[in-house]
């Protein structure tokens, strides 16, 4: 049997036009998310969100709760990007009066309790870029709400028109997780967020910075896998446009999930473990320095 990831849905409270009109909340997957974590051979599934008022049960016959049901059949969680988190989560004000408005507090909920869910069960864990926040977040962290206007001298994170075709550098910090899965040196990664990590939660550490000092990725010390990304390595090497390739100087994306998998397998009896690393090595690679991060 191969790993299974659970990915956290994004909510859609107003159906898009042209379609069912009636008021309906949709959860969606975003397509690369989904390609980036089955190309490396498993599978991914995503985790639909319980609403409180919905017949099915919050707790089952033998007094285990939905939640803790689906944590117990998935092997590592992904937290995708999306809205902004409500501020209120982190103690603070809106940075502007209409921010809110780019809020979910019901995602915001759902999310929380799968991250609980799963590190209470020391399970890994990878956050994209929203992700990331929302694991600072959860350990007690706050964030910088809109970079261009709260911190000084920054570069560009966000281009709505350029979307995943805006990049900039980051820069693995010494001795950290990542400075070992790909060294030392700056690499390109795609960009499409105002928010970052402000303060940072108890346990937490920073793994990168762009040139300006943004966070650009986090890692809980006392956990065997909880990092987050500021960036979207779903966007690497993914697509058909060459400049987002490893071969064009953007981060290649297949180190960090593998180090994710890896970490999902280790879990696993011996046995079992050995069979799914063995299944991973055997797969055409879409990034072939996979191959030496696979144990």
């Amino acid at each position: 049997m191969t790993l299974r990831i659970g990915i956290s849905a994004r909510l859609l409270d107003q159906p898009p036009p042209g379609g069912d009109s009636s008021p309906k909340r949709l959860q969606y997957l975003e397509s690369h998310m989904a390609q980036w974590i089955m190309s490396h051979g498993v599978v991914a599934l995503m985790i639909p969100f319980i609403d409180a008022q919905a017949p099915l049960p919050r707790v089952r016959p033998r007094g285990r709760s939905t939640l803790a049901d689906l944590v117990e059949q998935l092997d590592g969680l992904v937290l995708q990007g999306g809205s902004d988190i409500d501020p209120r989560r982190y103690g603070a004000q809106p940075w502007r009066a209409d921010a809110n408005l780019e809020c979910d507090p019901v995602r915001d909920a759902y999310e929380l309790d799968l991250l609980r869910g799963f590190i209470d069960a020391e399970k890994p864990v990878l956050g994209i870029c929203r992700g990331a926040q929302l694991i600072n977040v959860h350990f007690g962290g706050t964030l910088v709400q809109d970079i261009p206007s709260q911190w000084p001298g920054a570069l560009t994170h966000f281009n709505l028109e350029r979307y995943h075709h805006l990049t900039h550098d980051v820069r693995p910090e010494p001795g950290s997780l990542l400075e070992r899965i790909y060294g030392g040196a700056a690499r390109r990664v795609v960009s499409i967020h105002h928010q970052c990590v402000q303060q940072l939660g108890t346990g937490l550490m920073i793994e990168a910075r762009s040139p300006d000092g943004v966070p650009e990725a986090i890692r809980h010390s006392d956990h065997s896998f909880i990092v987050g990304v500021q960036w979207h390595p779903e966007f690497h090497g993914t697509t058909d446009d060459t400049s987002l390739a490893p071969s064009a100087g953007v981060l290649d994306s297949g180190p960090l999930m593998m180090a994710f998998l890896k970490a999902c397998a280790r879990r696993l009896p011996r046995a079992e473990r050995h069979a799914r690393v063995s299944a991973m090595r055997h797969l055409p690679w879409p990034h072939p320095v996979d191959r030496a991060h696979v144990a």
